[in-house]
């Protein structure tokens, strides 16, 4: 029982059933209701517990094919790193839902017709499925809005309420916010461990697709976060973006080496050579 209450109370655990819940057992319950309320106006006879089978081995079958949703959100690229990936891996993963989806539910709905007695009949079905995917589609595109969505505005709450305690703290003291002011120590999560660097300790953080490199000089963290996320958290005057893909701590730079296409090499304390673009070089100086 322990073991049951301490897998529950997972946040994704709890996040992802709320998501079954609102796309797949409410809306299905409904659509079951609505069945029976039409084919009663229609004079057609119909077994009650028929619209029910049909909408929940249907809710089933999307609980089965959640997962290829997380996985997609989880490792698809951002938008502005990998467009093209991006688009593909979208499009292949819903594509890949609705097919796990329909077979499930029709699997569910043989098995529960031949444990009545009865055979599911699948002639409609030439004719539904071009219906069903294009509703798959729908769901799989309107989960992944939902959930991203969701987990940008918690960031965003997060950040507004460090923002706003930090500013609440300054108040109370008496002194006005510092301009760009170097965090004290820099939360890194590692997997299951959370580890806090010394921001003067980072030589640079590299972008890896969802992941970003935190790389001192003693050793390399690989971070699911995004550049862009963590370049938010970080002060300008400390650290810089010189490439798509790179920020740089300023004090970790000891040279600088121009290319003939104007772009550059900036040659670290480490040792380490990090490429400058063009469109960020003007961050730089």
């Amino acid at each position: 029982m322990g073991r049951l209450s301490a897998f529950w109370d997972t946040p994704n655990l709890k996040a992802w059933a709320l998501v079954w819940l609102g796309f797949a057992f409410l809306p299905t319950t409904i659509n079951a209701f609505s069945m029976l309320t039409d084919y009663a106006r229609t004079n057609r006879a119909i077994p009650a517990w028929e619209p029910f089978l049909w909408e929940y081995s249907s809710g089933v079958a999307l609980l089965l094919a959640l997962p290829l949703v997380r996985w997609s959100i989880n490792h698809t690229p951002v938008w502005a790193e990998a467009r093209l990936r991006f688009i593909g891996q979208y499009a292949a993963t819903a594509v890949v839902f609705s097919l796990v989806h329909l077979s499930a539910m029709m699997l569910l709905r043989t098995v529960a017709y031949g444990a009545l007695g009865q055979s599911y009949d699948f002639e409609d079905w030439r004719n539904d499925l071009p219906y069903e995917f294009r509703r798959d589609l729908l769901t799989y595109l309107l989960v992944v809005l939902v959930v991203v969505g969701v987990r940008h505005l918690i960031r965003l709450s997060r950040s507004l309420a460090l923002v706003e305690a930090t500013a609440a703290s300054l108040a109370a003291a008496g002194r006005e916010r510092p301009p760009a002011a170097a965090p004290l120590r820099l939360e890194v999560k590692v997997g299951s461990r959370r580890l806090y660097l010394n921001p003067a300790d980072v030589l640079v953080v590299k972008s890896a697709g969802n992941y970003v490199e935190v790389i001192t000089a003693e050793a390399a963290y690989l971070v699911r976060r995004t550049l862009a996320e963590f370049q938010a958290e970080l002060p300008v005057t400390v650290f810089v973006r010189v490439h798509r893909s790179y920020l740089v701590n300023r004090a970790a730079i000891a040279r600088t080496d121009g290319r003939p296409s104007g772009d550059m090499d900036i040659t670290l304390t480490n040792g380490a050579v990090v490429p400058v673009s063009r469109r960020y070089k003007s961050e730089l100086f």
